[in-house]
């Protein structure tokens, strides 16, 4: 493989591992980046969605391994989701988990909830694809990485790699 494939895999390699929590930052890395709009979604929404998928099968196989403490125990960061669960709904907390609470969290407090696995994943899907193309569309259209130093995030040897 030659140095500009194998730099081209790292990138997205990282743009997809940032996309398991949080979606905002691969997209702008990818626009900053002139990566095609397909492009960030390969390596976005699909690492985005295993991410999901494998909250929402840790769900059950948690809920099992600790079924014989006596009380739930909520930790205090899933005790303000679940507050914000029931008082803006399912709809505002699979619009705002691709940026505020994670992906994997969503999926698990769904389905701990028995939520149906469509309309969940239904939701996160659109949701993801909304926060990606507009992060990506900001930074491509708008420049808004004349603002933020992404540069010094990735390092200026393999800026020069893709450059070339």
């Amino acid at each position: 493989m030659t140095l500009a494939f194998e730099t081209y895999l790292a990138i997205g390699l990282s743009m997809a591992l940032l996309s398991l929590w949080k979606t905002y930052s691969g997209p702008a890395i990818a626009a900053f980046l002139s990566y095609s709009y397909p492009e960030m979604l390969l390596f976005n929404l699909i690492p985005a969605m295993i991410a999901a998928y494998a909250g929402w099968k840790v769900a059950p196989v948690h809920s099992t391994l600790f079924k014989k403490q006596k009380s739930a125990v909520f930790k205090p960061k899933l005790r303000k989701f679940m507050k914000k669960w029931n008082q803006y709904g399912q709809l505002s907390m699979a619009i705002l988990a691709p940026v505020l609470v994670g992906i994997p969290s969503y999926t698990f407090v769904s389905k701990r909830l028995n939520q149906s696995g469509v309309k969940t994943f239904g939701m996160l899907t659109l949701s993801i694809l909304g926060w990606s193309s507009l992060a990506y569309s900001c930074f491509a259209f708008l420049d808004v990485g004349q603002y933020v130093a992404i540069e010094n995030i990735i390092p200026e040897s393999v800026l020069e790699n893709i450059q070339q």
